[in-house]
């Protein structure tokens, strides 16, 4: 009982790295192109680095979102069953 909760416990860790990791890789490739532009044009406005950011999170949320959810969807329907038992003890 106990090993298998440290397992879901585990997974669910594992699941969240790999969920947020395309929207992190999206955020830290517009954060570097946005800083070497603002580097190389000598503009030092906060919103020239803000806005690639934002539209890059939107658009990697936008693109990954069915797999996030699908591997959500999934990632629940192994742990209901389990909640379950422990409920019932």
């Amino acid at each position: 009982m106990i090993g298998s909760l440290v397992g879901v416990v585990r997974e669910g860790c594992l699941l969240a790295l790999l969920l947020a990791a395309p929207i992190l890789v999206a955020a830290v490739i517009a954060g570097i192109a946005s800083g070497l532009l603002a580097v190389f044009t000598q503009i030092q406005d906060p919103s020239v680095s803000l806005a690639p950011r934002v539209v890059a999170i939107g658009a990697a949320i936008a693109l990954f979102a069915p797999a996030i959810a699908g591997q959500l969807v999934a990632f629940a329907n192994r742990l209901w069953p389990l909640i379950v038992h422990i409920g019932t003890g």
